[in-house]
């Protein structure tokens, strides 16, 4: 009899002989596991010592996973760990967190959940998710839950039937296997082969768990168990015919032997023919003949237990049995006897096959009409709805209204709790029911909703289009055909958006004013922005939009960081003029309303983009710290994504590389479009300073080699990020051509400052490296023209550089007068550019004097940003000009990594490692690994000295662990 596992305490198992087991003096002895066990004892003291890891025990159904992990958490008890388990069954996989709530709810209600561990509070109590983007922040909270328990003693963690499991744990188990070598936790996960593309095979994606994949037993295992079953002098040949007849699984096994015993046939040679007939399928039906002979009443027990799923009492299971309590009694002691029930708590059957054999013996009609049934039974003596969900789905549609009402509120509750895809399940199911007319608009606004929850923005948008088509008040539609370009946008879907803005400003008329006043409207108009509108078509909109006392400072404020972000990326305004209203836009505290973010991100790109580069980092580091104090993932990657793209046009390659690993740390939890943004920028970091091979894993691994177009206006990001690897690895024309596709996309929906994106400029370089050097110097003509007429000093400086090394005249006076430019643009990475090909130039005049302090002070500013390929090629100018300049410095500050900084400086600010974690969403141990190695290159003996030996390094970067005032958080 295979071993169920389940809690009866924070850390006590329940153990129960298992199927192929040997009971000697009360304790149970595996057969041929021996192996197997071993290595789980190892890893189980790895995990011990802090080094956490994730099994996979894999396995045909009755083959002993159970047995073989319920071993293991006895040696995990004997080791001082806590051993938390969970079983996951076929009616619990529509359960919000059902495994979540089995492994950690008895330990939780010791424990006061704080600091980050309160993301997940929405699982354990009936406080709900607040916001629907903030789904991510409740795994989160339970890898902190988990971290908690671990710091107490090191946890075990067995998920038995793993292939069972519902969405939302696989949600968690993806984030802890992704974080879980840092601290002293094993993962157990056991259950039959994951098939490619399931849940649990793409929430394993990227890692590699060690897998014990378990064999069937041996004849000599197997005539073992026949003798110690049957009789002692069991004839070899009927052994094997035994081992022939259950393939070496032990269930099947000990359901045949069951079988032959109550037929009366002798373990001898003489039988062994009877034997062959024993089939997988009439042994698991031989439980069905086993339960005739017990009578009708245990049948209609074993039948409604079959149904329930495991209960922690008799009551229910009787009354939708149909029978009485002492009736109910006498039936479970005979399946007991029978050994088709387990003994203990909770009751259920032994094991799945039993209960797949007995759940399947009749109609589909007759499962519907008795999930109906237990639906109503459980109803009514006060079980939540969410609970009902598994009887309520298993149902055939009859048009009742009681149903759809139980689906919506298991669908409410489980949208609370953060488990979107349950909640659609629910609502699709509500939907075919189908409800009352009346009803189905609502249903369907809300299967959008818990659609979009789970990132699925294209069926969410057709559900909205549905919606739409069943209003016939125009206001409504209209706010419905927003809500559904919205979805579009979020799926990347560019010029879909700006058709159903379109629509729905035609089903308003003429009501100009009022339309752009309606709620998402504004966000609409500024996200066509992101779905290449032409800027200059929404300038005239947004002035339009009136600023009366009635409109929001949050409103006010996203009209000005819009129009900011028109000014910058079309070039129709002045860079003062842009910073200002940029700077209007991010003046006063960040609220946590839903348009936080848009703001932040194009005030901050109105500032950097007009070169006020610290503006917008400051700005960019205020919405971090708002995200990490609200645990807002989902912002928090956001928005680590932008500080990396905004820190490396600011040439602050350091904090660029931090921030964009930051971001892609945290892909599992993000769209297919946000994790390629978060790469390309992390690429441009890599490529700047000189990490070709990192840069090209990132982009192989991303999927982002093949034909590229812009839809978007992220994907420009990632096809200039791609055409500058190209261009480092000499790929001359594959880059050129991304440039070009680039450059024209852009242009032709009038994106066409240079500073918004510098395609012109390493055009033209290249250009000029395969003589096409006529188009090299139209191209940096029509650069430095646009860039003049802005009038920021970085996208000028940088277009007079290029003219300089494009041009055939005054190259040395041109690269002079962009070095003189730069000096006042705020990003010393584009300052070096210019003194390196300055000093280049003077060199090649005959003017080495002269061209020795240039290069020197270009040599020293790349290296304090971090762009070696760049210091390499000053370095070597001045050996060319007869200098013997230094080595790269590769101890101190120097050689820390830019995780190291990340953590070292928040340290050096007085944070401890705890907060440091929660902060940066790592593990304790990644934290405390980061501090070792900094102390160790530092020659630090202790946190207090940080602060001075960062303070010294001289290195260019800037905190982005800005801890904002109370003021920053506005309700």
């Amino acid at each position: 009899m295979e071993a169920t596992i389940r809690h009866r305490g924070p850390i006590d198992i329940v153990v129960v002989t298992t199927m192929f087991c040997r009971q000697n003096r009360g304790t149970v002895a595996l057969l041929e596991r021996e192996r197997e066990l071993e290595r789980l004892r190892a890893r189980l003291t790895d995990a011990g010592t802090g080094h956490g890891c994730v099994v996979v025990v894999e396995g045909v159904a009755g083959i002993g996973k159970t047995a073989l992990v319920t071993a293991l958490c006895g040696l995990a008890r004997g080791n001082s760990f806590a051993a938390l388990t969970a079983l996951s069954g076929e009616l619990e996989q529509e359960l919000p967190f059902s495994v979540v709530r089995q492994l950690f709810e008895p330990a939780v209600r010791s424990l006061t959940l704080t600091g980050a561990a309160r993301l997940a509070a929405p699982v354990f109590t009936e406080m709900r998710v607040a916001d629907p983007t903030t789904v991510g922040a409740v795994a989160h909270g339970l890898y902190w839950v988990c971290s908690d328990l671990a710091a107490e003693c090191p946890l075990l963690l067995v998920i038995d039937d793993v292939h069972w499991v519902d969405q939302a744990s696989l949600r968690f188990i993806s984030y802890l296997a992704r974080r879980i070598t840092d601290i002293p936790v094993m993962l157990v996960l056991a259950g039959r082969p994951a098939a490619p593309g399931s849940g649990l095979d793409l929430a394993l994606s990227g890692l590699t768990p060690q897998r014990l994949v378990l064999q069937p037993l041996t004849e000599t295992a197997v005539s073992q168990l026949v003798r110690e079953i049957m009789a002692v002098d069991a004839d070899d040949a009927f052994c094997r015919a035994c081992a022939t007849a259950c393939g070496g699984n032990p269930f099947l096994l000990t359901e045949g032997l069951r079988t032959l015993n109550a037929d009366g046939i002798r373990p001898i040679a003489a039988e062994a023919a009877r034997v062959a007939n024993l089939r997988p399928d009439t042994v698991t039906r031989a439980v069905l003949t086993r339960l005739a002979h017990l009578g009708p009443k245990a049948t209609r027990l074993a039948r409604a237990l079959a149904l329930l799923g495991p209960v922690e009492n008799l009551h229910i299971a009787a009354e939708l049995a149909g029978l009485t309590a002492d009736e109910a009694a006498a039936a479970g002691e005979a399946l007991a006897a029978e050994d088709i029930i387990m003994r203990t708590r909770p009751i259920s059957l032994r094991h799945p096959l039993v209960r797949t054999v007995i759940y399947a013996d009749g109609t589909d009609l007759r499962r519907s009409i008795e999930h109906k049934r237990a639906a109503v039974l459980l109803a009514s003596n006060g079980v939540s709805p969410e609970e009902l969900v598994p009887h309520l789905l298993a149902t055939a549609p009859e048009s009742d209204p009681r149903i759809v009402e139980q689906l919506r509120l298991a669908a409410a509750s489980a949208l609370g709790r953060g488990a979107p895809e349950i909640a659609a399940s629910c609502l699709r199911r509500a939907l075919d029911e189908p409800p009352d007319v009346g009803d189905r608009l609502g249903i369907l606004i809300e299967f959008a909703q818990a659609l979009a929850m789970g990132n699925k923005f294209v069926e969410a948008a057709d559900v909205l289009s549905s919606a739409a088509g069943l209003v016939d008040d125009p206001d409504l539609r209209a706010e419905l055909t927003l809500q559904r370009a919205l979805m579009l946008f979020r799926a990347g879907h560019g010029a879909e958006v700006t058709a159903c803005y379109d629509d729905a400003r035609r089903i308003l008329g003429g009501r100009e004013a009022e339309f752009l006043r309606r709620p998402g409207c504004l966000t609409l108009l500024v996200a066509g922005l992101a779905a290449m509108e032409p800027p200059t078509n929404r300038i005239g909109e947004l002035e339009r939009i009136p600023r009366t006392a009635d409109v929001s400072d949050d409103t006010v404020r996203l009209i000005d960081a819009s129009l900011a972000f028109c000014f910058a990326t079309s070039g129709v305004r002045s860079a003062d003029e842009t910073f200002a209203v940029a700077k209007r836009a991010a003046t006063g505290a960040l609220s946590t309303g839903p348009d936080t973010w848009i703001i932040v991100n194009f005030a901050s790109a109105g500032m950097s983009i007009t070169d006020h580069h610290v503006d917008a980092l400051e700005l960019l580091d205020r919405g971090i710290a708002l995200a990490q104090r609200n645990g807002d993932i989902g912002g928090y990657r956001y928005l680590s994504t932008l500080r990396s793209h905004g820190a490396f046009y600011a040439g602050r390659l350091y904090e660029a590389e931090e921030a964009g690993r930051a971001a892609l740390d945290l892909h599992e939890l993000s769209t297919i479009p946000e994790i390629q943004l978060a790469a390309a920028v992390l690429i441009d970091a890599l490529v700047a300073r000189g990490e070709l091979a990192q840069a090209q894993a990132i982009l192989s691994e991303r999927g982002m080699e093949g034909p590229a177009t812009v839809q978007m206006l992220l994907d420009h990001v990632v096809l200039l990020a791609r055409a500058r690897l190209r261009w480092r690895q000499n790929r001359l024309h594959h880059a050129l051509t991304d440039y070009q596709n680039c450059g024209r996309t852009l242009s032709e929906h009038g994106f066409t400052n240079p500073g918004f994106a510098h395609w012109r400029a390493d055009a033209a370089q290249i250009l000029f490296e395969v003589d096409e050097v006529s188009r090299a110097r139209e191209l940096a003509a029509e650069n430095l023209e646009l860039s003049r007429r802005f009038q920021a000093p970085g996208a000028i400086g940088i277009a007079l550089r290029v003219s300089g090394l494009v041009g055939d005249r005054d190259a040395i006076d041109t690269l002079a007068e962009s070095v003189a430019i730069l000096r006042t643009a705020g990003s010393d990475l584009e300052l070096a550019r210019s003194l390196t090909a300055q000093g280049a130039a003077l060199r090649r005049a005959g003017q080495r004097s002269a061209s020795l302090p240039v290069l020197r002070e270009g040599l020293d500013l790349a290296t304090r940003c971090g762009a070696r390929p760049l210091a390499d090629e000053a370095r070597m100018e001045l050996v060319a000009a007869g200098a013997r300049p230094r080595r790269s410095a590769i101890t101190g500050p120097a050689a820390l990594t830019v995780s190291e900084l990340r953590v070292a400086r928040l340290a050096a600010g007085n944070e401890t490692n705890r907060e440091i974690a929660q902060r940066l969403f790592l593990s304790l141990r990644t934290v405390e690994v980061h501090l070792t190695n900094t102390y160790r290159k530092l020659g630090l003996q202790s946190r207090s000295q940080l602060a001075a030996a960062l303070a010294g390094a001289g290195m260019v970067w800037q905190s982005s662990a800005y801890t904002p005032d109370r003021a920053d958080l506005v309700p």
